[in-house]
């Protein structure tokens, strides 16, 4: 059964789980050490992939990026609160690394399995870095969505 809705605590939660998903997700991935890593043909990146985020008009930016690491957390946001209840987790620390390895597991997982290893043949030692930077990403703002969205808060 889904928990009652905090609206108050769920209209905070959101849009914080929103702007830190946008930053940290874009800081992870397009800071230099990772670009450099990500885009390098040297570890058998692919060609394709490195076109795509590189010279194929339009070329991906923060910008462009912006509505999905936007929308998603809100989306993040409201089914936590749905199933606050359910969700795995005594305190807000573990209910928060529980729920960002769940999202981690629906939405990363299957992206990067389908678009960079699937369509563009991405090698796996660069699958598995970016799913790292994934998991450290989503778990954080997982933390950050328990952390604001109590037990105490969603029963008021």
């Amino acid at each position: 059964m889904a928990t009652k809705i905090n609206w108050k605590r769920l209209a905070i939660a959101a849009p914080v789980a929103a702007v830190l998903n946008m930053f940290l997700l874009f800081a992870l991935f397009m800071n230099p050490v990772s670009h450099q890593i990500i885009f390098s043909e040297s570890m058998g990146q692919s060609p394709k992939l490195v076109t795509v985020w590189t010279e194929l008009e339009p070329i991906p930016s923060l910008a462009s990026l912006t509505p999905s690491l936007i929308i998603t957390p809100l989306i993040y946001s409201t089914i936590f609160a749905l199933f606050y209840d359910e969700i795995p987790g005594r305190n807000k620390i573990t209910k928060g690394i529980a729920f960002g390895i769940i999202i981690w597991s629906l939405i990363a997982v299957f992206f990067e399995l389908f678009t960079p290893y699937g369509l563009f043949g991405e090698p796996v030692n660069l699958l598995a870095y970016e799913l790292l930077l994934w998991f450290i990403g989503l778990v954080i703002v997982g933390i950050t969505i328990s952390a604001i969205y109590s037990k105490n808060s969603a029963r008021t």
